[in-house]
């Protein structure tokens, strides 16, 4: 073999390798151009997620006026909130027995009258209709207006209660700018409250 024969040989191997290396390169670079797309479209669908999450929390606080309104009427009479405990009791006591523990209940400190550790249906009607009472019905005629309702819940968002005092669910967390209802409420940190 010639030195010119070996020179283009060795010229031509060269000019491969930087042509498969560019080819290479121009593909990585497609590649993250489709991975940093894929991110991106990630991102908005996350967005899009949380955006909807929002919705529904503020949507299932509308709601849970009007499933305790069962007659629609824009109020909720005393027989309509008792109705509604009932049910809840039901909800809560995860057991069926009947009474429910700190556990299923973060009111049995306030609602056990004959102090056991547990709170009885009993018990729990007796707490709600107190509450209906004296906490939800503020102008005292014997319902619960939308707003009555909704100044309940935004002075259990102020103490960092929501509701029965658990995020999500009832139960207020120390998040890391103050407890819940603090300007956390309605951003998926606090939900729509027992």
């Amino acid at each position: 073999m010639t030195k010119k024969v070996v020179l283009k040989s060795l010229m031509i191997a060269v000019l491969f390798g930087l042509i498969t290396f560019t080819s290479c390169s121009e593909n990585a670079e497609n590649k993250a151009e489709e991975a940093q797309e894929q991110v991106s479209e990630a991102q908005e669908q996350s967005k899009d997620v949380a955006q909807e999450a929002k919705e529904a929390v503020q949507e299932q606080k509308k709601d849970k006026f009007a499933a305790m309104d069962t007659d629609g009427d824009g109020k909720i009479s005393k027989e309509e909130f008792a109705a509604h405990a009932k049910e809840e009791f039901s909800a809560k006591d995860k057991d069926g027995d009947g009474k429910l523990s700190k556990e299923e209940c973060k009111k049995v400190d306030k609602f056990d009258t004959d102090k056991d550790g547990f709170v009885n249906a009993d018990e729990f009607t007796k707490g709600h209709e107190s509450m209906f009472l004296e906490t939800l019905d503020a102008d005292k005629d014997g319902f619960v207006t939308k707003d009555e309702f909704d100044a309940f819940r935004k002075s259990m968002m102020k103490e960092g209660k929501c509701g029965e005092g658990k995020c999500g669910d009832g139960k207020a967390k120390e998040e890391k700018k103050g407890k819940c209802g603090e300007g956390k409420c309605g951003e998926g940190k606090c939900g729509g409250g027992k």
